[in-house]
């Protein structure tokens, strides 16, 4: 089996953080999502991977992941034109997967539940799709899969009135039936290839759809909540405190779960729990937490929380305020006060 993931999304929701790298590159626990969804197929014995990208980010994205040799992988970038849906990214994959099996995972999300049986199902048991399901209270910002009889009888994509609350989260296997159906597609009233549109058709064909139900969290890193939900649950799950970069003999409080680059430098400050502070970042007199600083971040006298600093963000104050904010800064913005 192969592995395909999409990266070619503007990542608009991300803006202004995406202005700069694609969303898969976001950092969650200190690693670009983009790596951990490889080594998460690694794990699982796929380790010819396929990644979608688009033009203008494409180089990036193959200078962070490279040729995937240091992960056990072997990564083939491929490249969509133009931004059309989940679809005609699926089919921009087509000259490498061809008549292969395919594990198929969305570039912007963490999926913590297993995927072996999503694997099964399409190599051993012969069905021509399978998805991971999960149930969600917001069930119109995805595709939904309706349930009888412990069988999929519909699928649609982000419907007004959903049937259902079980979620399609962005992890699919698939055989070579996909193809023409895909092929066949015509936009949807969004004006994009619906993926789900296809799965669909397969149903409509009789062909043996499966699905896997899980209660494990996932993530969509497209959204500044999902990133820093997705960064809250790794650094949790790690349950580790690296400290390198806390001053020693500083007054510093640290409430871990913290993440602090050994070339950063924290001091006189309270610091956690659930923050991600990058290289290269200078912290000193201020209240931080659950946020993530990225590389080469400068702040003083800040009470942050639930806050996002990207490269070389700069903030200083005059002193540090009593309440936290959320604070939102792309790369190298800078506010100074006067």
């Amino acid at each position: 089996m192969k592995g395909l993931i999409l990266c070619a999304g503007k990542g608009t929701r991300l803006q202004p953080f995406t202005y700069t790298r694609p969303k898969c590159l976001m950092p969650v626990n200190g690693e670009p999502i983009i790596i951990s969804t490889v080594k998460s197929l690694v794990k699982m014995g796929v380790t010819e991977i396929g990644i979608v990208v688009n033009e203008s980010q494409g180089q990036s994205i193959q200078d962070t992941v490279g040729n995937g040799e240091k992960m056990g992988a072997s990564i083939t970038y491929l490249f969509q034109k133009r931004a059309l849906g989940l679809a005609d990214a699926v089919r921009s994959g087509y000259s490498f997967i061809e008549s292969e099996p395919f594990l198929l995972m969305l570039g912007d999300n963490l999926i913590a539940g297993p995927l072996e049986k999503l694997v099964q199902s399409v190599v051993s048991e012969e069905a021509s799709a399978s998805l991971l399901l999960a149930p969600v209270d917001n069930p119109s910002m995805f595709g939904i899969a309706s349930i009888e009889d412990n069988k999929i009888v519909q699928l649609e994509e982000k419907p007004q009135t959903p049937q259902s609350n079980l979620a399609i989260v962005g992890a699919y296997a698939f055989n070579k039936d996909i193809w023409p159906l895909i092929d066949g597609l015509a936009p949807s009233s969004r004006g994009e290839y619906e993926l789900t549109d296809a799965i669909q058709l397969l149903l409509c064909q009789g062909k043996r759809i499966t699905y896997s139900i899980t209660t494990e969290p996932f993530f969509d890193i497209g959204t500044y909540d999902g990133w820093l939900k997705a960064n809250q649950y790794l650094m949790g799950q790690d349950s580790f405190n690296n400290s390198d970069g806390i001053e020693q003999g500083t007054d510093v409080q640290v409430i871990p779960p913290v993440f602090c680059h050994p070339t950063a430098r924290v001091s006189q400050s309270i610091i956690g729990p659930y923050v991600y502070i990058g290289p290269g970042s200078i912290v000193h007199q201020c209240k931080i937490e659950n946020s993530i600083l990225m590389e080469n971040v400068s702040l003083s006298n800040i009470n942050a929380k639930d806050s996002l600093f990207g490269t070389n963000a700069y903030f200083s104050n005059l002193s540090l305020p009593n309440v936290p904010s959320q604070f939102i800064l792309g790369d190298k913005s800078s506010v100074h006060t006067i």
